[in-house]
């Protein structure tokens, strides 16, 4: 695929980036740690409202909660980005 003279590598097909690959072990590696921060994340909320805590740097309990749903929405982003490009389905790999 060409524009303006210029070629792009690793377009989109079937549900992966063709010609671009990311090994099995970094693949898990950023998995989990997504999937860590999401676990995180939701373990601070469910302390913030079940605890009652407030901490007296943080006094925005809201505020708080809201970062932390911020920080859950870029990881789970991540990992679905992550999915859709880099995941391919046992019947693509069987054509393969």
């Amino acid at each position: 695929m060409q524009t303006k003279g210029k070629i792009f590598i690793g377009y989109k097909t079937k549900g992966y980036i063709k010609g671009d690959k990311m090994n099995d072990m970094l693949f898990r590696t950023l998995l989990r740690r997504y999937e860590a921060t999401i676990e995180d994340c939701m373990y601070k909320i469910q302390s913030l409202s079940e605890n009652n805590i407030i901490i007296p740097e943080h006094v925005d309990i809201t505020g708080e909660a809201d970062k932390l749903l911020q920080i859950m929405a870029e990881a789970e982003d991540k990992v679905a980005i992550m999915r859709k490009y880099y995941v391919q389905n046992k019947a693509e790999k069987n054509l393969l």
